[in-house]
């Protein structure tokens, strides 16, 4: 059975990584290590794999690349073997242009979203053209579909459904399962309801140790029975001070601690740091507070 064994307070290495001009160390043969950057009311997580291999899970708006590149840089990445873009709106792309000028990039994925339902804006296109002159792997992805496996972890695609019309953009958003070692991530996108409803229905189990939370926290995301489905220990919500969205919702909040999760806001704490390793997982934060996460 999951547990939380204790809150522990530690000197946080966010405020390490934020504060001075020497390179972290970033990639551990024994640990997988998860950023939740605090990029205001946008989404942007980078996945560091025990085997080097680094994954760029959405992109901010247009005005966090630069904060993304610094940090990319700042932990000596030079090459993303996975850049994915969940869905296409600007607070999700925004700053994928400013990735794909510094960065090597070996594979793109994306939603498989039909050409009818994308949608006619600048910023679509302009990332689709930068796409393009890349010339990288680009993957259109369906659920159920596994796109990387080896003995230490595996990622597969959970939505979109295939054959499914969502009403809103925000439910084709590509969510994903990570698994390394003894634990579980659930990236979910802008996913609300509908979505959701598909990843229950999924034959994949989506129990999750930590769960990216789906639309900043909004009214209509982490539904109850989504939630029961997922049983995370902690939760880490993307969302902007004081922003006018109302995210995250009282009732999404309320869903979560019914459950127990342990909730963390990049409006409050920052960006979030998950390492993850066998047995167990840490979560640190910008304001020093840790959760050891053991099972």
């Amino acid at each position: 059975m999951k547990r939380i064994v204790s809150v522990l307070i530690l000197i946080s290495l966010a405020l390490t990584f934020v504060g001075c001009g020497k390179k972290d160390r970033a990639f551990s043969s024994d640990s997988m290590t998860v950023y939740f950057f605090d990029v205001g009311q946008a989404d942007c997580s980078l996945v560091l794999f025990p085997d080097g291999k680094a994954m760029l899970i959405d992109a901010g708006n247009r005005a966090d690349g630069d904060f993304i590149v610094n940090h990319l840089n700042r932990l000596g990445i030079d090459t993303l073997d996975y850049f994915v873009l969940t869905h296409p709106h600007e607070d999700h792309i925004g700053g994928a242009e400013d990735i794909f000028k510094k960065f090597k990039i070996l594979t793109v994925c994306l939603p498989n979203i039909p050409t009818e339902f994308e949608p006619d804006t600048g910023i679509f296109r302009d990332v689709s053209t930068a796409i393009e002159k890349e010339n990288c792997r680009t993957l259109k992805l369906n659920s159920n579909t596994v796109i990387a496996a080896n003995e230490t972890y595996e990622i597969t695609a959970l939505n979109p459904h295939e054959n499914a019309v969502y009403s809103d953009m925000n439910d084709w958003s590509l969510s994903l399962l990570v698994n390394c070692f003894t634990n579980t991530i659930l990236f979910t996108g802008d996913c609300a309801q509908p979505a959701e409803l598909e990843m229950i229905n999924s034959k994949i189990n989506i129990d999750a140790d930590i769960l990216k939370v789906g639309h900043h926290g909004s009214e209509n995301s982490s539904t109850e029975a989504f939630l029961k489905a997922t049983t995370p220990l902690a939760s880490v919500i993307s969302c902007g001070k004081g922003n006018t969205y109302n995210h995250p919702h009282i009732k999404a909040i309320e869903r979560l601690n019914n459950i127990g999760s342990a909730v963390y806001r990049t409006d409050t704490v920052g960006t979030v740091i998950a390492k993850c390793y066998y047995g167990g997982f840490n979560i640190e934060t910008d304001n020093s507070i840790c959760l050891d996460g053991n099972k």
